[in-house]
């Protein structure tokens, strides 16, 4: 067996002391914030759209971000590919409309809805926050969300994009997250990496169940130490290679059970989603061997029962950790162990 884990939360990068090449998270006109769902938050604020639609497969805090600013959400159905089933629902988009589309685990979303949607003046953000700037097709898109923190291992930071109405910036009045908050979610990831490194117990998943449950939802803008850290600290490059070398191997060994197993192989995703029968029982084999995975997302409770092939993909979906703490024996050690436990 594994000695050391593979997968769960990722600790704070090692810091480089020299000048960072941007990968594009801060391309053009843009806000620094907090978190991404702040990001949702605020652009539903400052649009003030009559209804903002999103699919029948996101995470709940999505819904949390838009219910807070008092805007009605609706749904539009993906399949159990992950595919929007119909173009119907864009008979129902209105002028000043938001319509959210997701790059789910980074993978570029594909539509032939835009042109509709365009001629209804309706406006599209693209939620690539599980996304790399080089795989974003932000040209389809008026707005970008990135969330750099997730690849990073960053206490917070998100990034709104406008690629048209940026005159919309100088509407906002972005405060300083709160400073203890701040703190914790930074000894969490610092703790995180030691943990990472050198094993032992796990005095970081008290902290961070209290900070993932009180995440500042507001017009809050990125920490001080995260832009500095984006800025001065972290290797994009080696980060971005690690990812897509990890990628290119699960992909080829897992390529049956893979969510998008014809996906550039250029790709550099959060992680590695697949598809099985018995999901749990595949969790407990995977932490049984130290191999963490995760669930995005559990749509019980969240989503309505009537998108019934976005419930399914809920129940069989699985995340394979492939970031760029592990290597090719790591992808490896993880494929054989799914493929003993499946074949």
């Amino acid at each position: 067996m594994q000695a050391r884990q593979i997968g769960g939360l990722l600790g704070i990068e090692e810091i480089t002391n020299k000048p960072s090449k941007d990968p594009g998270f801060f391309d053009g006109s843009h806000l620094c914030l907090t978190d991404a769902r702040s990001g949702i938050w605020l652009l539903t604020k400052l649009l003030s759209p009559g209804t903002v639609w999103m699919p029948s497969f996101v995470c709940k805090v999505m819904i949390e971000a838009v219910e807070k600013a008092r805007v009605p959400v609706c749904h539009f159905e993906l399949d159990y590919d992950m595919r929007i089933k119909s173009s119907d629902w864009t008979d129902q988009v209105k002028a000043n409309d938001l319509v959210i589309f997701v790059d789910y685990m980074g993978y570029p979303y594909h539509t032939n809805c835009t042109k509709k949607i365009r001629e209804k003046k309706a406006w599209i953000l693209d939620d690539a926050s599980q996304a790399w700037p080089s795989n974003v097709q932000s040209e389809m898109a008026d707005f970008t969300l990135y969330s750099p923190r997730k690849f990073l291992g960053l206490p917070d930071g998100a990034v709104l994009c406008f690629q048209n109405n940026s005159d919309l910036m100088n509407n906002t009045n972005l405060k300083q997250p709160p400073k203890d908050w701040i703190m914790q979610s930074l000894a969490v990831v610092q703790w995180k990496r030691d943990f990472d490194r050198w094993g032992g117990t796990n005095p970081w998943q008290k902290l961070f169940k209290i900070v993932n449950d009180t995440f500042p939802l507001g017009p809050y803008q990125m920490s001080e130490f995260s832009h500095m850290m984006m800025s001065r600290g972290i290797n994009f490059q080696q980060i971005e290679t690690r990812r897509n070398e990890n990628y290119v191997i699960l992909n080829e060994l897992l390529h049956d059970v893979a969510l998008f197993p014809k996906a550039p192989l250029d790709m550099v995703p959060l992680g590695f989603p697949v598809r099985v029968n018995n999901r749990q029982h595949l969790q407990d084999h995977l932490l049984s061997h130290n191999i963490v995975s995760g669930v995005h997302w559990n749509l019980q409770g969240v989503i309505s029962n009537r998108y019934v092939e976005s419930h399914r993909l809920s129940k069989d979906i699985i995340t394979l950790p492939c970031d760029q703490r592990y290597n090719k024996n790591d992808m490896i050690y993880i494929a054989e162990t799914i493929r003993k436990h499946i074949r």
